[in-house]
């Protein structure tokens, strides 16, 4: 009996295209696009390069970078966690987060080594980092040295970043649980279930604390509004519909974080709609049929997604309306946008970031990370981060790199 499996995001379209389809139409499908020679040639800077343990590897893990004022934080799976100065990369501290850490002789007699199975990350808080393991830990470390505050056991795997807010810390799990953590000792304020179909992806919404409440997409395809302080539901707004006769087909998956502007959520559904809903009510302001897993960004007027077939697209906050669509990345298996500078800014399978005018949707830049990957078939990703001028990106092999790109004219 088929319970709770969780499958990768990126082996969808290739099961998906065998389901019924035509011969052209599943070539189609499962297709990945060959990139286009671009008329401008642009140089990237290489600012600096670090190792962060040995990455994530082939895992499913989502463990981004953090800045917080000088200093960026960075983790492996293994359970390594590292600060260094954003500037120059030079190393401030190394932690580790397992209980019983590796000592030199463990490698020296090529004794087997335990992961600590780090999987959601890096938040930073209340001068502290959060985190969450494939085991069900939620870790605290301290910004300053490192040191580890505690641990406290959740009900399902911590696979998306804490979110931090209102003086609490809350994750989501792939039990469907949610929890509200004290951000100090790591005291469980309280723990609310959600349905979890029997198939789903391998992925859970990581949570947004906004105006009292704790907002979270699920795997039924729904977003729900928790109240902070007392863990009841608020709301609860349907954001997909199932559809499709097979289970693969009518996967409806939430996966996406919440994005909060203002009175105004934003959010996105795999197989779903991208809505803007009032924050209050949960009335829908406007809806759109668009289909994503990744986290969607905004910057002033304008909303940018990566949808689940390699489409980056940008829509207005107000209505819904799409300004423009790139569909050269066709399949590529994209990261999250992020907004860097005049451009938008997506990784691919293979480690190339291209670099998309904000305007007018062309890709006007690309650059390859060396030997680096940023995501494969088995999900997870480490989103780019983008501080003062630079932006930063930890590839799947554990290589931290800051690189800078000069303002494009194309």
């Amino acid at each position: 009996m088929l319970k709770h499996a969780k499958v990768a995001a990126f082996s969808l379209v290739a099961v998906l295209a065998l389901s019924g389809c035509e011969t052209n139409e599943e070539e189609l499908e499962t297709s990945v696009a060959e990139l286009k020679p671009l008329n401008t040639e642009t140089e990237v800077d290489v600012e600096w390069r670090s190792s962060v343990g040995s990455g994530i590897g082939k895992f499913y893990s989502n463990l981004s970078p953090v800045v917080v004022g000088d200093v960026i934080y960075a983790a492996s799976r293994e359970g390594k966690v590292m600060a260094f100065n954003k500037d120059d990369g030079d190393k401030i501290w190394q932690s580790d987060i397992r209980e019983n850490p590796p000592k030199l002789w463990t490698y020296i007699m090529m004794e087997p080594v335990k992961s600590a199975k780090l999987s959601g990350g890096l938040t930073a808080a209340y001068n502290n980092l959060y985190m969450g393991t494939e085991d069900g830990y939620v870790v605290a470390l301290s910004q300053e040295t490192g040191e580890v505050l505690w641990r406290t056991e959740v009900k399902g795997e911590v696979v998306s970043a804490p979110a931090a807010g209102d003086g609490w810390i809350a994750v989501s799990t792939t039990s469907g649980h949610v929890a509200a953590l004290h951000p100090d000792s790591g005291e469980i304020r309280w723990q609310l279930e959600t349905d979890v179909p029997a198939l789903s992806l391998r992925g859970t919404s990581s949570p947004t604390i906004a105006n009292g409440g704790v907002l979270v997409g699920t795997a039924t395809g729904k977003l729900s509004v928790i109240l902070l302080d007392k863990g009841v539901p608020a709301w609860e707004q349907p954001i997909a519909t199932i559809k499709g006769s097979t289970e693969l087909e009518r996967l409806v998956d939430a996966d996406s974080k919440v994005l909060v502007v203002g009175t105004t959520v934003y959010a996105i559904a795999y197989n779903g709609n991208l809505v803007a809903l009032d924050m209050m009510s949960g009335r829908a302001l406007w809806k759109r049929e668009y289909s994503s897993y990744r986290n969607v960004s905004a910057e002033l007027n304008t909303l940018y997604l990566t949808d689940a077939k390699g489409s980056v697209t940008s829509v207005d906050l107000a209505n819904g309306i799409e300004k423009w669509t790139n569909s050269e990345l066709y399949n590529r298996h994209l990261t999250e946008p992020v907004v860097y500078k005049n451009t938008i800014v997506v990784g691919d399978f293979e480690g190339y970031f291209h670099f998309i005018d904000k305007e007018t949707g062309r890709i006007i830049a690309r650059y390859r990370h060396f030997n680096g990957w940023l995501t494969n078939a088995e999900g997870g990703q480490a989103q780019p981060v983008v501080a003062d001028d630079k932006l930063y990106v930890l590839t799947r092999d554990g290589v931290l790199t800051a690189i800078t790109l000069p303002e494009i004219n194309d």
